[in-house]
């Protein structure tokens, strides 16, 4: 098994390069993708003239993985989870439009509301996004050894911006599956501990609702659904409740080849379109934690945009994280 520092730097590369590739796919069909490039994509390409990231260079990342480094900077800073901190470092970014690349205008909605002293609550804004909670990885991270403490951090860093009842237990439900990927607890290579991993999950659900998606997932690897099967069976758009339950599917169907996960995971178009950044984001993140960076092909990560930023981001976390955890 892979070191605790390659899992963090693989966390952190896994997430990036998902976000990467998978944007350029973004809202684009099946049929659309085969005919402009020929098959499903399988490495950096230049963004489909219908994503949303058109103009985009191939190995450049959205502003999904710039939240996620924009919470890492605060956390590595304060050395600690500081809400006000992510807060002041968010509106700082929403100031610096020249540099935005597509962001989640729920994102910008909410900032632009506290901002102006307007709650969220007031103004009535719910948001139900999977942008939402892409940045909870860090806090899986941060607390990998504490899974629920990790489980309320998460909720705090996502609901300040994205409120509503599904982002509140999903935001917790992915922080706590980074923390047991990272912490190696299960053997996911055998299924029944994926089973068992999933019935975890569903405990971190305050809504009965929400935890029904983990039975799904686990009814769909149990019947041995194709990727197609799932999308129809959950959906793959930006509901958090269809994106993230679908990159759990993704990922734990391809236990002894994680690489299969990935690149299922950034051509998750489907016949409609779909959130394929956000997805491939997901199991970027689940495949690094649980494997480590060295799953990801050398070339990905060489190519990657500031991807040495990203690796010396994530040491400075496990560095952290150690002495948190020696300190006791």
């Amino acid at each position: 098994m892979s070191t605790l520092k390659s899992k963090f730097i693989g966390t952190i590369i896994g997430s990036a390069l998902g976000d990467a590739i998978g944007k350029c796919v973004e809202e684009i069909t099946a049929k659309e993708v085969y005919d402009f490039y020929g098959g499903p994509i399988e490495g950096f390409v230049d963004p489909h003239p219908l994503s949303p990231a058109y103009g985009s260079a191939p190995q450049e990342v959205s502003d999904e993985t710039k939240i996620t480094v924009i919470l890492l900077e605060s956390m590595v800073n304060k050395k600690a989870i500081d809400p006000y901190d992510f807060y002041n470092r968010l509106l700082a970014w929403r100031q610096d439009e020249k540099n935005h690349r597509y962001p989640d205008p729920a994102l910008l909605t909410a900032l632009d509301l506290l901002s102006s002293g307007v709650s969220l609550e007031d103004a009535g804004f719910v948001s139900a996004s999977v942008e939402g909670i892409l940045r909870c990885i860090a806090v899986g991270m941060f607390h990998f050894y504490e899974p629920m403490i990790a489980s309320e951090g998460a909720r705090l860093v996502s609901i300040m911006t994205h409120r509503s009842p599904e982002v509140y237990d999903a935001s917790a439900m992915l922080a706590v599956f980074i923390s047991y990927l990272i912490k190696g607890d299960h053997d996911l290579r055998n299924f029944s501990q994926r089973l068992e991993l999933l019935e975890t999950l569903g405990l971190f659900a305050k809504y009965k609702k929400h935890k029904t998606y983990m039975d799904k997932v686990k009814e769909l690897l149990e019947y041995k659904a194709t990727l197609e099967e799932a999308i129809h069976s959950i959906g793959n758009s930006t509901y958090v409740f269809e994106a993230f339950p679908l990159s759990l599917f993704i990922f734990l169907s391809h236990m002894d080849h994680p690489m299969s996960a990935f690149w299922s995971a950034v051509n998750s178009y489907g016949e409609f379109g779909g959130d394929t950044d956000a997805i491939g984001y997901l199991v970027g993140a689940y495949i690094g934690a649980y494997w480590g960076e060295s799953v990801f092909p050398i070339y990905l990560i060489e190519n990657l945009e500031n991807s040495g930023y990203y690796i010396s981001l994530a040491d400075k976390l496990y560095r952290i994280v150690e002495e948190h955890i020696k300190g006791g």
